[in-house]
């Protein structure tokens, strides 16, 4: 009996601490909650214009040399990040070796020709129609000798900016001519989301207040941006294309060109006492109404205390509060949350929006 009674206490003790870890293991597990959100709206749905767009790159350059001749040696390849003033390709200089040698010696004789016979032009023993020849052939083989400089500068192909190998339209070894495409360049240091506005929306671009732009396959919400260019003419949709510059560095590392945004125009300052949100987001704790709002750098709640002035017809309520426009709100999941308490919006699904690119 006492052999039993001993071990019956460290199987218990042993189940103790098994039942403990898998409860630490399920809290870490649900530490992270899935809600869905939707943005605060202004009181006026007219206030703030939305528009699709699709992010651009700063420049796209295809390069090429200014001579032609054999590639001997290819210093890039496609997805090679190189820097401002880098080599990136270099045609055999051989002959432009022997081409500027020929045209140095010519230029070295013209230019003492000439000025030996200007000596004798001062002197008046040389008439000045003989000088002006002397001078037109000291001319010419001078700007052959800077050419032949520069061509042989040229068979070294170097980036203009610094940027991303895109494309490789030759291979080493290969013999190209002049203007021949060798690579294509992407400037990458200022991204800018392109969108195409209607005619009757382009005299309002002039009372912007506040930019900012949504990607979501970047997972990035409310980045600011300002308008870079709209375009004098429409298109033959009557469509004005616009450029916007995304002002958030940081979050270039995440975004890629191609990928999807969406562009939010506020019009004016509002001074946010009337705002909407969806009625199933404002809850109640004791004798006042919140909302959780999600933070879009931490991805955590944070309870914010509202007024609810009006609940219209369409399933949204009229608040005052101190948040903004374009700032996220959870929508469902609203009482299994707690303060700081890290989420994950759940994507939205549109029947016409295939894909959820939008």
């Amino acid at each position: 009996m006492k052999k039993i009674s001993f071990y019956i206490p460290a199987m218990v003790l042993a189940i103790g601490l098994l039942s403990s870890c898998g409860d630490n293991t399920t809290e870490h597990t649900e530490s992270i909650r899935y809600v869905k959100a939707t943005e605060v709206l202004p009181s006026q749905g007219n206030d703030v214009l939305i528009y699709n767009g699709v992010v651009k790159e700063r420049r796209d350059v295809t390069l090429s040399f200014k001579v032609g001749g054999p590639v001997n040696e290819l210093l890039v390849d496609v997805g090679d990040y190189v820097t401002k003033g880098q080599a990136i390709a270099k045609i055999d200089k051989r002959d432009y070796n022997i081409q500027l040698q020929a045209r140095e010696a010519q230029y070295t004789q013209a230019k003492g020709e000439y000025e030996r016979y200007q000596e004798l032009y001062k002197r008046k023993k040389l008439p000045e129609n003989t000088l002006d020849k002397l001078k037109a052939g000291y001319l010419m083989a001078k700007s052959q000798y800077e050419a032949a400089v520069n061509a042989l500068e040229d068979t070294e192909l170097k980036a203009p900016f610094s940027g991303y190998v895109n494309k490789k339209f030759i291979e080493n070894f290969e013999t190209v001519g002049p203007g021949v495409p060798i690579i294509q360049l992407l400037d990458f240091s200022d991204l800018e989301v392109v969108v195409s506005i209607p005619e009757n929306n382009i005299n309002e671009m002039s009372e912007v207040y506040k930019i900012t732009c949504d990607i979501r396959n970047a997972n990035k919400t409310s980045i600011p941006a300002t308008v870079k260019s709209i375009s004098k003419k429409s298109g033959s949709d009557r469509m004005f294309e616009a450029k916007i510059l995304l002002e958030d560095s940081d979050a270039n590392h995440e975004i890629k060109p191609g990928m999807v945004a969406k562009v939010k125009v506020q019009k004016s300052n509002s001074d946010n006492k009337n705002l909407l949100v969806p009625i199933e987001s404002v809850f109640s704790s004791g004798q006042k109404k919140y909302v959780w709002l999600i933070d879009n750098n931490s991805h955590k709640v944070k309870k914010q205390e509202v007024n609810v002035s009006e609940i219209q017809g369409n399933g949204l309520v009229e608040i005052s509060a101190a948040i903004n426009i374009g700032d996220i709100v959870v929508t469902a999941g609203i009482h299994s949350l707690v303060e700081n308490q890290e989420v994950k919006v759940l994507p939205k699904k549109s029947e016409t929006n295939i894909g959820g690119l939008l």
